[in-house]
């Protein structure tokens, strides 16, 4: 037993379901009936079917009527680079449970994952393949060791700046004890050196303990003389009561004894006191602090949650399958030189798009690159492609018609004539002339035809048909002469027909009526002339006219089978043009001619 869904289109849905089969039992029903995207609820267990498996996922068939795509992300744990691998392991129609992650207005999120479903995984742990996680977990990990990398800079950091706070004003209370010890003078000529300020200042002794450690390492990374002050002082040995008299004579003294000067290697000044000195200390702050910023902008960055991190992924998934879906959709038209290089990998072989391609860019008058791309498609283009050559060659020839020069096209034209058959490449060329209206470049390109290819009767055509357009049919007449006495004898009834059949389109039926008639009086059972006089005068002449034919090629002696075919068109013309008299007529002519030849082979 089963229950009928729906016959449409001679197909037939049908279900098995207990609940349908048996509506009256209440049995707990196993699989709820999905029809609809409203039935599914996010974080939901469902079972469906597969369905198929195509490089965006794999399909899964919830119902009938309800289709949903599963990324391969979430279809294993495992990173799978082939997809027949997964094409194995889940054949259409396996039965499998999946969980909603959730669902956004007509797209239903699943997961195979053993993790959510709860189900052992859909491909087995013996085959090795790599997981997804690793990677998460190797970037989790350097992510720690940057962060901790990053607290024990800041750590330095910030040991050395109070440090350098230390220092500097150490430095400053000393300098100054120092210096008001000096001022009022030594007993003896003496070199002072800052850096030698702890016999001059005894209460600082517990400070410049501190700062011995911080000297210790300056003095690896600096040279010595990175600590030293730079300032020497210079002092006369005199008691104190003479003191005033060494300040009048000090230029006295300084001339008749050659010791220095007090030097100062950075500009020094009395009256600035020590705050020169905390400029430099001031800007090495402020590059730390905005250095800090920084870095903490960066652990901000770095300091995701495993929920956004997720969520970016996802983001990015979507992305991609968007952008692959637009890619795969064989309707869509390429927009950009991208777009037309994938197209061009492709398929190589194919003229039609690299003409498209040269088309894009001469809509951006972008000629080079048009030029540029013909180049490209005739070196890439298999040589055994002989004619998807030639119609690069030939969009080329155009493309120096309409953008070139007159000496370029001649480049190209004999480029072209090397590579491919000479007359293909005269003929073409003449056609583009034609087209563009360059009818005196056209004729000149026909007469080196006509000296070069004599012996083609398509040339002789071609020229014709240039001429009749062109309203020369004087000239026309002249050219059926020539090419009589040019081509062979076994091709002058079909140059003769050809030409006629021009006349007829382009030129005066009158005069083709009469080409028609000389050769059908000289070759009165040629049918395939017959034939084509017959439709030329079907859609040019008058019933007479087209009656008369028809009467005289029944009354030939041609072979039975070619006159049961004249009968018929004759029959099958008087049904749609004439009446039941003439259809008649017609048919007691059919007669008459069976009852003359059956009689005859009798005899």
């Amino acid at each position: 037993r089963c229950y009928i869904l729906s016959n449409e289109n001679g197909k037939i849905q049908l279900s098995l379901r207990q609940s349908r089969l048996n509506p009256k039992s209440h049995s707990k029903v196993e699989d709820v009936e999905i029809t609809c995207i409203k039935d599914v609820k996010k974080g939901q267990l469902v079972r469906g079917y597969v369905k198929s498996i195509t490089p965006s996922g794999v399909f899964f068939g919830l119902s009938t009527s309800l289709l949903c795509q599963i990324l391969f992300q979430n279809v294993s744990p495992y990173f799978v680079h082939k997809q027949s691998l997964y094409e194995k392991y889940l054949p259409e129609g396996k039965l499998l449970t999946a969980k909603v992650l959730g669902v956004n207005g007509k797209h239903i999120e699943l997961s195979l994952l053993p993790e959510d479903t709860g189900m052992s995984s859909v491909l087995p742990e013996s085959l090795g393949l790599p997981r997804y996680d690793a990677e998460e977990e190797e970037r989790e990990a350097d992510d720690k060791e940057k962060k901790e990398e990053l607290k024990l800079k800041t750590k330095r950091r910030r040991g050395n700046s109070e440090r350098e706070q230390v220092w500097r004003l150490l430095h400053k209370a000393c300098y100054r004890n120092c210096l008001a010890q000096i001022l009022k003078g030594l007993g003896r000529y003496s070199r002072v050196r800052l850096r030698n300020y702890t016999d001059c200042c005894p209460p600082l002794t517990s400070h410049l303990l501190l700062l011995q450690e911080v000297k210790q390492k300056k003095r690896k990374k600096c040279p010595a003389d990175e600590n030293d002050s730079g300032i020497e002082v210079y002092y006369r040995e005199e008691d104190d009561d003479q003191e005033e008299e060494a300040i009048t004579k000090k230029s006295k003294v300084r001339k008749h004894s050659e010791a220095p000067r007090l030097h100062v290697s950075q500009g020094f000044t009395w009256d600035e006191g020590m705050n020169a000195m905390d400029v430099p200390l001031l800007n090495q702050k402020e590059e730390s602090s905005e250095s800090e910023e920084e870095e903490a902008l960066q652990l901000k960055i770095k300091k995701q949650t495993k929920k956004e991190k997720e969520l970016e992924k996802q983001k990015k998934e979507k992305e991609l399958c968007k952008i692959e879906a637009a890619l795969m959709d064989p309707s869509r038209q390429p927009q950009s030189a991208d777009d037309f290089d994938r197209l061009v990998l492709s398929s190589p072989n194919s003229s039609i798009l690299w003409l498209q391609y040269m088309a894009f860019h001469l809509q951006a008058t972008e000629i080079e690159k048009a030029r540029a791309v013909a180049e490209r498609a005739l070196k890439t283009i298999c040589f055994r492609e002989e004619q998807e050559k030639l119609n690069v060659w030939v969009a080329l020839l155009n493309l120096e018609n309409m953008y070139g020069t007159e000496e370029t096209l001649m480049k190209v034209f004999e480029r072209a004539v090397q590579y491919n058959e000479p007359l293909k490449v005269f003929q073409h060329l003449c056609d583009i002339y034609a087209n563009s209206e360059k009818y005196k470049q056209a004729e000149e390109l026909y007469h080196t035809m006509l000296k070069r290819f004599r012996q083609e009767k398509s040339v002789w055509l071609k020229y014709a048909s240039f001429l009749l357009k062109q309203g020369q049919t004087e000239a026309t007449h002249r050219l059926l002469e020539r090419a009589l006495k040019a081509l062979p004898i076994k091709e002058h009834v079909d140059v003769i027909s050809r030409f006629a059949q021009l006349e007829f389109r382009f030129g005066d039926p009158e005069h083709a009526k009469a080409l028609f008639e000389s050769t059908l009086s000289s070759y009165p059972k040629r049918t395939d002339i017959w034939s084509i006089y017959m439709d030329i005068m079907i859609k040019h002449g008058s019933q007479k006219d087209i009656r008369n034919i028809f009467e005289r090629v029944i009354h030939l002696s041609l072979a039975p089978k070619k006159m049961k075919f004249f009968f018929k068109r004759y029959v099958d013309y008087e049904k749609k043009f004439g009446t039941t008299e003439s259809v008649l007529a017609v048919k007691r002519a059919a007669l008459e001619y069976v009852e003359t030849k059956s009689s005859l082979a009798d005899t």
